[in-house]
């Protein structure tokens, strides 16, 4: 069997994360619900595996990062915690349905939506992103790879757009966390939302969020 779904679930993982997953459910107790051994090393490997995505991230305080069950929950998250009635969102047409969705749920609620369109190649078209700006735009989330393409947004370039104009930057992670280098700070990306069973090669059901120091939700 010749497998090409990575971009969809990492099969072939290495034995290190088997070994790691049968550790866990033999000695990790219930983080945080107690102070007897099993808890308290539950507790020491959340915090080595933030410690270790903070390296990863380019982010200076593991706290930051917090854990959810797939890129879908923390991109649900970001989306409806950040964003209301008025508040206007830039997105793209090369969006994967975990951000589409929440994002068609706000503009039922008032966020009003502009989608950033692509070239005949599956690029994006960045110029165009000043086109799209209003009095009333809060954010730019956008995926930092395509599933469908394989075609990587240059983020650096977002970036520069979203610091010019004091906007959010939110970021889709799914494909490139593990794969290609993020770093969040030195970017300057606000939230970055990312799933574990991909190029972190983990198993289903983990994922997580990085949200940026002093970032909090409007309501």
């Amino acid at each position: 069997m010749i497998y090409l779904d990575n971009a969809a679930t990492t099969l072939i993982r290495p034995p290190e994360v088997e070994k790691a997953v049968i550790e866990a459910l033999r000695t990790a107790g219930n983080a945080g619900r107690g102070a007897h051994e099993p808890t308290l090393h539950a507790s020491r490997i959340l915090y080595r595996a933030r410690e270790g995505l903070a390296e990863l991230f380019g982010v200076s305080n593991p706290s930051r990062i917090a854990f959810t069950g797939n890129a879908t929950e923390a991109l649900n998250i970001a989306i409806r915690g950040l964003f209301g009635p008025g508040d206007h969102v830039i997105t793209s047409v090369c969006e994967h349905n975990s951000v589409l969705r929440p994002l068609y749920r706000m503009e039922d609620k008032g966020v009003a939506l502009s989608f950033l369109e692509a070239d005949e190649k599956g690029r994006l078209r960045y110029e165009a992103l000043e086109e799209q700006l209003c009095g009333s735009t809060k954010a730019v989330v956008v995926t930092h790879a395509s599933n469908l393409t394989g075609n990587v947004t240059d983020l650096e370039k977002i970036a520069a757009f979203t610091k010019r104009y004091g906007l959010l930057l939110i970021v889709d992670a799914s494909q490139t966390a593990g794969v290609l280098p993020i770093s969040a700070e030195q970017t300057g990306i606000d939230v970055l939302c990312f799933t574990g069973h991909k190029g972190l090669m983990g198993p289903q059901g983990t994922g997580g969020i990085y949200v940026r120091e002093g970032l909090k939700s409007p309501r």
